[in-house]
């Protein structure tokens, strides 16, 4: 399939060249934990498959719903732990561990996801809300990290829409703003070990 406007790989974002290929074929699924259509993200893998072969790497939270469509598309298509980088949080650990804060965990999730320097953010829900949510948060946090977001609301992975900042609220939009500056200054702070902290 050549990409058109109404496709994934072909329009160009802020990190994809003029011709509609990504940069690095880094891809990142999200989405409705109650999505109805799993082979709506089989059939966007596949079509991203088909264009970059065994450079795709598929970065999934591990969640029910659109995130497990793209889990089990990963297995069937033997990706190794190089190529399908998955990060679950374990719910019930983090309500003994936090129990006013265990919400936290995933917004936290999210920003290491972006840890994993996606160029493509792929969004399946059907009722995203711009001003709260798991997914419009890992959109949110995506765009304002320079990553283009692709929403799919329905069966069809071509029919969609790229997402722009304009469409969130200004006061979620400082919030998570404000969140991703402070979880990169820690960073910096507290490297890893092995490493020298940036300047």
């Amino acid at each position: 399939m050549e990409p058109t406007s109404a496709d994934p790989a072909g329009p160009p974002g802020p990190r994809a060249p003029a011709a509609g290929r990504l940069a690095e074929p880094r891809v990142l699924v999200c989405g409705s934990r109650w999505w109805p259509w799993p082979d709506a993200v089989a059939a966007a893998l596949d079509g991203l498959a088909r264009r970059y072969g065994d450079g795709l790497v598929v970065i999934e939270g591990a969640a029910r719903g659109a995130d497990d469509a793209a889990h089990r598309w990963c297995l069937r298509h033997g990706l190794g732990d190089d190529r399908h980088r998955c990060h679950p949080v374990n719910w019930a650990a983090e309500k003994r561990a936090r129990p006013r804060g265990w919400k936290a965990a995933g917004p936290e999730r999210n920003t290491r996801m972006l840890g994993e320097d996606p160029h493509l953010i792929l969004a399946f829900h059907d009722r995203l809300d711009p001003a709260a949510g798991g997914t419009s948060d890992m959109c949110l946090r995506g765009l304002l990290s320079g990553v283009p977001v692709w929403h799919i609301p329905g069966a069809d992975p071509r029919q969609g829409r790229w997402l722009a900042l304009d469409m969130f609220p200004t006061s979620r939009i400082r919030r998570v703003r404000a969140h991703l500056t402070a979880l990169r200054r820690t960073a910096q702070q507290d490297p890893p070990p092995g490493t020298a902290p940036t300047a």
